[in-house]
């Protein structure tokens, strides 16, 4: 199921240089489309984005450890996308060094690699360890959200090959993945039961992921290397694909970045197909809204949304655009328009939950808001090789 290049207008080679340096703001020392004459506020964005990061990290719920070794959970809706978003806004707005926030980051998810083996003491704690099964679950999506951040801080500077931080993180995500059992190939992950992160259906975004993070670390695929072991990168490969039929379009977005990053994931039918289906959920404003995505709904019982969003629309655009796209391509060129007229005077751009109705202005109501930001800022940063679309 080796996916076909020979017919790819962009030689697969350069098309994933390309993909892994936009991946990582690799594009140091360039400009982007984005960063010239841009029509939404950059530092109202890092504005946003800075200072959710410092509630998070003031969250008395957030906070894991004790002492100096006291931690934020890296979260999914906050930190995380901190971590992809905010090393871009600083490029574009000109602003260096990093801020104290991004080495915050930085510095608690080093701290937490080089000390794996503690993590489930009082000093440290793991991020939920409430039952034998949250362990588990925190070990393995901690350790595929941390390859991930060292990876793209590692491209971020310009780092041509994995830092020993990252390499450490890689052994580590490799040392989590599971061996036997339905969900072999794959890795443990926090279920919530809440989407689009901490669901049942996200232990296959969570092997997504994985893939993202070693494909952007760009490690040595020879067999001698191992941050890249050749029989578990076989796994993962074998179980994105055995699912990806079964998975709602919101996963499958996912796995196509995947594909971006990681050879193996889509034949050219499959992935010429996907994109499609994509675009046929584009709305009439040129936005996207995640309850289209998948079959959703609210504990509350409450209506889905039902409006384009900036989760969504960010992140369709983001990996539309590393899977080929151009940002000429008409459906792309709309979708951005969307995100340059949607960015609200606080500097972010909103979703809402699809869990249940909250308030706008609460901490949790705020948390898709969050993801939204750093995934329109990843989509207009994002140049993206020119390319038509599918192929009928």
């Amino acid at each position: 199921m080796t996916r076909d290049t020979s017919r790819r207008r962009i030689p697969r080679s350069l098309g994933v240089l390309a993909a892994v340096l936009a991946l990582g703001g690799g594009l140091a020392g360039g400009r982007s489309p984005a960063g010239e004459n841009r029509s939404w506020d950059g530092s109202a964005a890092a504005r946003y984005l800075d200072g959710r990061a410092t509630d998070w990290f003031a969250f008395s719920g957030a906070g894991r450890g004790r002492g100096q070794d006291r931690v934020s959970c890296l979260s999914c809706h906050t930190l995380l996308p901190y971590a992809l978003g905010r090393p871009v806004l600083r490029r574009l707005n000109g602003d260096n060094p990093p801020s104290d926030l991004e080495n915050r980051v930085l510095v608690e998810v080093r701290r937490r690699v080089a000390h794996w083996e503690e993590l489930d003491t009082p000093r440290f704690k793991l991020f939920y360890d409430f039952d034998d099964v949250k362990k588990v679950e925190s070990r393995g999506t901690e350790a595929v959200l941390s390859a991930w951040v060292l990876a793209r801080d590692d491209r971020n500077r310009g780092l041509t090959s994995p830092s020993a931080e990252t390499r450490r993180a890689l052994d580590h995500l490799w040392a989590t993945q599971l061996l036997e059992g339905p969900e072999k190939g794959s890795w443990p992950w926090l279920n919530f039961g809440l989407g689009p992160w901490e669901s049942e259906r996200s232990h296959y975004q969570g092997a997504a992921v994985a893939a993202i993070a070693v494909g952007t670390a760009g490690v040595d695929p020879s067999p001698q290397d191992p941050a890249r072991p050749p029989a578990r990168l076989d796994l993962l490969r074998g179980y994105l694909r055995s699912r990806f039929d079964s998975q709602d379009l919101h996963n499958r977005i996912w796995t196509l970045w995947a594909s971006t990053t990681l050879d193996g994931l889509l034949s050219t039918a499959e992935h010429d197909q996907l994109i499609k289906q994509i675009l046929a959920k584009q709305r009439d404003d040129g936005g996207w809204c995640l309850a289209t995505l998948g079959n959703y709904k609210r504990l509350d019982g409450t209506p889905q949304p039902s409006t384009s969003d900036g989760y969504a629309t960010g992140l369709v655009l983001h990996v539309l655009q590393l899977a080929g796209l151009g940002r000429d391509h008409p459906a792309v060129a709309k979708g951005l328009a969307w995100l340059r007229g949607h960015q609200q005077p606080s500097g972010a751009w909103q979703a809402q939950s699809i869990n249940k109705q909250r308030d706008p202005q609460s901490n949790a109501g705020k948390f898709m808001s969050d993801a939204a930001t750093a995934f329109a800022i990843l989509a207009l940063d994002q140049p993206g090789p020119s390319r038509a679309g599918p192929r009928d």
